[in-house]
Formats: structure tokens, sequence, C-alpha cells
């Protein structure tokens, strides 16, 4: 006879696991829903339009010419696709194949990227040829669309994005370029110098169209720019990996000396890491690895008084005043660590395997820290959505190595309940942005660790409630926020194209159990492309082909 206590427990097990089975198909739909809701008001009151506010269904275009890029359109391919694969809900599935029909006729038949307009090299590369390259790839996956459609169209866009690199002599691109002349164009403001972060963000997507097209140009372009800027500036020996924001392309010289993993900072780091990843070449982890041990060196900071683990800011080089700064941007650390410790595989996996070492558990402890910081940058705000910028509070003892906080600021300044940070009237805006829930989708993912579904559900829940634009008491769409830090909350007339191709998709594959993150890297904007095939690589002679010695 069975024992009844272990019937009992193997019950009880049971159904917890048929709770959770339960629970994440019923976040699934949720995040399909608001998806779907979003993209199609979209759709009925703002396509094809590169801008939208969803309050007023105000739209415009970017380019001067008047044309659309495709900026929200582009971007959400992929997420409808993806999507469209993981969905159980047959309704939902025909949804979803309707409206990605309706974006493929467009672009294959609409989209002209031949005009008269200047567009930022980097913005339009990450989102608008990132999200063409990662339509042509899901489409060749998932069963649904057309890849040459995507293909095409990228060789188009990339072909014109590539003569931003024409003028310079030092290889590195100027910061825009006209889609019709060619005529690469120098930063109008900060004395003509390119952010550093965008002209180094530009490689996994030319590197990935030069291992589908077998064009080496492509490769061979957005590798140059990385021999001057580290060799003329000496990065390893004289910032410890680090980069200053700024850079002039014609001599590859750093201008300035703010260092920060923010906004112009940022996806310089996290584009070592998945070079790395995407291509297997180790230049590319070895100088991640310098940028990390800088990292930790010199801005990884602890909070007063709670501890939380945060990455400050050098704005007067690596011998100047810290600054306890830190944007809701850098909350894509935490999955970057994370990913570059297991290189994708879980945590448990990647600990018993020959790369495993000291500096990667380290780097697996500092990704759980941060990633810990940011959902408390949600968790602590009255709307429990986290502001653009937080300032964090250090300790008395240290106040000589910070940029001071006067008591009038302290005052002024809206204070965490732990009172670990501030937020600045003018930094209380929410644009929906998506680092915080990469970071816990990546988490999750490597750790199985159910604290991060748990964290993604309550902010899920908070974008719901405090994001959404209603009419008559129904709910038609979502947007961004002027205000986090009050509720009812202040909203904002516009969704950002984030919203839809980061946001809404890194927590949809929180809630799926089948994600391999050893076989697809996502580009900045979230769009997935696949780890290259060596052999592949070996055939086509897509190889580093510089070094520091």
């Amino acid at each position: 006879m069975l024992n009844p206590v272990i019937i009992s427990v193997g019950i009880a097990a049971l159904a917890v696991f048929y709770y959770f089975q339960n629970k994440d198909i019923s976040m699934s739909y949720k995040i399909e829903k608001i998806l779907l809701l979003s993209f199609e008001d979209y759709k009925q009151n703002g396509w094809p339009y590169d801008v939208y506010g969803p309050i007023s269904h105000s739209h415009r275009n970017m380019p001067r010419s008047g044309q659309p890029l495709g900026w929200i359109i582009v971007d959400t391919i992929d997420t409808l696709m993806l999507t469209y694969n993981y969905t159980q809900n047959d309704a939902t599935k025909k949804k979803l194949l309707k409206n990605i029909e309706f974006i493929e006729n467009w672009i294959e038949n609409e989209l002209d990227y031949n005009m008269d307009s200047e567009v930022n090299v980097f913005e339009t590369t990450i989102r608008m040829l990132g999200g063409l390259l990662s339509g042509y790839y899901l489409s060749t996956q998932v069963e649904v669309g057309n890849p040459a459609v995507y293909f095409l169209k990228a060789v188009d866009l990339a072909d014109r994005l590539a003569l931003s690199f024409s003028n310079s002599p030092s290889g590195i691109p100027y910061s825009s370029v006209n889609l019709k002349t060619g005529e690469a164009i120098k930063n109008h403001v900060d004395n003509g110098a390119s952010s550093t972060a965008e002209f180094t963000t530009l490689q996994l997507e030319f590197k990935y169209l030069a291992s589908i097209s077998g064009n080496k140009t492509y490769w061979t372009l957005a590798e140059q720019v990385y021999e001057p800027l580290y060799k003329v500036n000496d990065i390893l020996n004289q910032y410890d990996g680090l980069v200053p924001i700024y850079t002039l392309p014609d001599t590859a010289q750093f201008w300035g000396q703010n260092i920060r993993f923010g906004s112009r900072g940022d996806s310089f780091y996290e584009y070592l890491l998945k070079q790395y990843l995407l291509t297997h070449e180790q230049t590319y982890y070895q100088l991640y690895r310098s940028a990390i041990d800088g990292m930790k060196k010199h801005l990884v900071k602890r909070s007063y008084p709670s501890g939380l683990t945060y990455i400050a800011e050098k704005p007067y080089g690596l011998n100047g005043l810290t600054s306890s700064k830190m944007d809701h941007l850098v909350c894509f650390m935490g999955g970057l660590l994370a990913m570059g410790a297991t290189e994708g595989y879980t945590i448990k996996e990647a600990r018993s395997m020959d790369f495993w070492d000291s500096d990667r558990e380290d780097d697996w402890i500092l990704a759980m820290q941060l990633t810990h910081t940011c959902y408390q940058m949600y968790h602590q705000l009255p709307a429990g959505l986290s502001p653009e910028i937080v300032v964090f509070n250090y300790p008395e003892s240290e106040r000589n190595q910070y940029e001071q906080i006067s008591d009038t600021e302290r005052i002024s300044w809206w204070t965490s309940p732990t009172e670990d940070f501030f937020v600045k009237p003018l930094d209380g805006h929410n644009l929906q942005r998506p680092e915080t829930v990469e970071s816990i989708m990546f988490m999750y993912h490597l750790s199985n660790d159910t604290t991060y579904r748990e964290w993604g559900e309550e902010i899920l829940g908070n974008f719901e409630k405090n994001t959404a634009v209603k009419r008559n008491g129904r709910v038609e769409a979502y947007t961004s926020l002027n205000d986090c830090m009050h509720v009812p909350t202040s909203k904002r007339d516009n969704m950002e194209s984030f919203w839809l191709a980061e946001t809404l998709k890194y927590l949809y594959l929180l809630f799926q159990d089948n994600v391999n993150l050893h076989e697809i890297v996502f580009n900045t904007e979230a769009h997935p492309f696949p780890v290259l095939d060596k052999a592949k690589m070996d055939r086509l002679n897509l190889t580093t082909e510089w070094s520091l010695n």
C-alpha cells in the first residue's frame, strides 16, 4: 500500500507546479493583450508615422522629407513574430498574423529609404536595420513572413548608412548621413564629436548582415573603429578599459573626460560582450573583461544607508570627484553581467564549465545586486515605476569623494522611503523604458529563480495601472508619464517605439519557458540575432583583423 504522506506530498507538488504554470500562461495572455492593444491603437490612429501621441492621436514623421522611416513599425515586427511563435491562444495568433502580414506588405511596397533626409546613424542602425535583420531571422525560424522582404530592405538601408564612414580619416563614422545623397555629417554640437557609444553600437547589425549576405565590407567597416580608438587613447592603460562619452571622429581622440555607463556610454560596453557572444571572437571578451574590471575599480558604489549597489559616474575623469547619479539606462548592466558570466547557460551549468572562474562568480553576484537595485527604483516609487534618473545617497564619512548634495537639494528632491536615493523634480518622468525588465528577464532564465518573475509581474501591473490611456472607462492605449513620484500620475502624450520593441518583448519572454539564451544575442534595441556559425565565418573570412599588439 502506498504511503498516504508520500501521496499527499506528491499531490501538493503537482498543485504548486500547475499553479505556477497556469499563472505564467495568464501573464503571457495579459502581455499579448497589451501588445495588441498598443499596436492596433497606433495602427488605427498613428500609422505609418514615426512619432505617435496616444492621448491626442497626434503624429509626425522624423525626416525633413516628410517620409516615414518606419520607426515604430519596423521596430515592432519581431515582437509580433516572437509572440506569434509562443502564444497558445488561437485568436491571438490570428490577430498577430494579420498584423505581421500588414507590416510586411507596407515594408515591401511603401517603405522607401531613398529620402533626402539626414538621419542619426546609430539610432537608425539599432532600430531600423536591427528590426529588419531580426525580421529576416525570425521569418526563417517561425514560419511566418517572407525573409526576402526583410533582407533586401536591410541591404538597401545598410548600404546607405555605410556611407557615414566615407569622410572620416580615422575610420570612425560621422554621427549622421543623408540617406539619398550619402553625405556624412558630423554632430552639430559638442565640437563635432561623435558619441562613443553610438559608433561602437553598429557592430552586431553590420556583422550579422555580413554573415547572411556574404559581403565582408559590412564587417570591415563596423570593426575598423576599434583599433584607432584603443591605440590613440591607450584605453587599457590610461583609462582602465573605460571610455569618455565623446570622441572626435577625424582623429579618434576622446573629447572631454566624462565617463559613465548611462547615455552615450552604455552600449559601448554592451557591444564588446555581445560581439564576443555573436562571433566567438576572443578579442572582444578580453576588452569587455578589462572594462568590467575598470568599472568595479572606479564606479561600483554602495548607497547609504541600505547598501544598494549602483554604478556611479566620473564626470571629470577617473581622478575626479564621483557623481552618485545613475540613469535608468544603466539598469541593463545586471543582465549584461549575467550573460558575460554564464554566456547564456544557466548559472548551474556555467559553474561546471571550463571557462568559469572567480571573476565570473563576482560578475554574477554583482548582476544580482544591480538588478535588485533597479527593482527598488520601481518598488519604492509611489507609481511603482522608475524615474529616468536617480541620485544615490552616500555616507557622510565619504562626502569628500562625491559631488556634494546640498541640504537644500535634499529637502527639495523626492526622497525614497529607505532614504537610499533621491529624484530631482525634472528627472521623475517614465518613458516605459526596458532596461530593468531586460535584466530581470535575463536573470530569471539564467537562474530559474521565480523571484524575478514576481518582480516582472509587479512592474507590469504598475505599467497597466498608471500608463493606461482610457476613454469612457475603457483602456485604448499606453503612454509615457511626466511624473512617477505622485499618484494619480501625470501622463505624457508619447509612446516610444521601445515600448513595443523592447519593454513588452522582454516582459513577454520573462514568462516563457523555452528561451535559449545561448543561441541568440539581442541587439541594444532587443532585436534577436542568431549566434554565428564558426565554420561559416571561416568560409567567408569573417574574423577580427586587428589587435592591440
